[in-house]
């Protein structure tokens, strides 16, 4: 795109010329944008979609409203029209991380794991302490079969933020399936040494020590993990 006024050429996402200050872009794009966020934070989403779709008929690479408009789709199901959104802001913001991650996420209910792990990881690229992104990247690498590089990412993840307790959670199941159920145990049971009712935790526990032989135990955990479950759904 170029300046009509002075010939200096623009971004598609540019609103002045930083020559001579001509408007580049029609301004109503932009309320249009705020009309749909507004629609979208009063619960209608309808209108807020209707909204984004007319934008994007007239730009149709404006970043911010493929982005949302992605999100929107996505949170109503329909994964296939998400990631067409999201692809397209990447397109033109390739270093937009947020959208790099919420396409590996709809990738990832799509169960393209593959396509997955290629969008966390550029959110890696982008930035090497993107925590979410390793967690993510360790359910997708899980998926495959690819435990070595689960572990890799989970632990990475609890290095970060250590109250990523499923994180946690998942390296002591990666541990079981590998054979190893005293580190499994361990990190299970650090689970519930740091949260108090993680049941998850407690079931796989419960498991390791019935078939440690430790009757007592293991039925002392399992009627725990029962309360707790029993209380969290009152």
């Amino acid at each position: 795109m170029r300046c009509t006024r002075c010939g200096r050429k623009a971004v598609d996402t540019d609103k002045f010329c930083a020559e001579c200050g001509m408007f580049l872009r029609d301004a109503y794009i932009d309320h249009r944008l705020l009309h749909a966020l507004w629609y979208d934070q009063e619960g209608r989403c309808r209108d807020a979609r209707r909204e984004l779709e007319r934008l994007l008929d007239n730009e149709p690479g404006h970043v911010q409203a493929n982005h949302v408009l992605g999100t929107m789709y996505f949170h109503q199901g329909t994964l296939d029209l998400a990631i067409e959104r999201y692809e397209t802001a990447l397109k033109g913001a390739p270093n937009f991380i947020l959208c790099a991650y919420d396409c590996g996420v709809a990738y990832y209910h799509r169960a393209n794991m593959p396509e997955a792990i290629r969008c966390f990881n550029r959110c890696l690229e982008l930035d090497p302490h993107y925590n979410a992104a390793h967690y993510r990247l360790g359910f997708s690498y899980f998926h495959l079969g690819e435990l070595d590089r689960a572990l890799e990412h989970y632990e990475k993840c609890t290095s970060l933020t250590p109250e990523y307790l499923m994180a946690r959670y998942h390296i002591g199941l990666i541990h079981e399936r590998l054979g190893d159920t005293d580190a499994a145990a361990r990190e299970f049971q650090r689970n519930e040494d740091e949260c108090i009712g993680e049941v998850s935790s407690l079931f796989r526990l419960a498991e390791i020590r019935k078939a440690e032989g430790k009757v007592d135990e293991a039925e002392d955990l399992l009627r725990r993990a029962n309360e707790f479950g029993k209380s969290a759904g009152e």
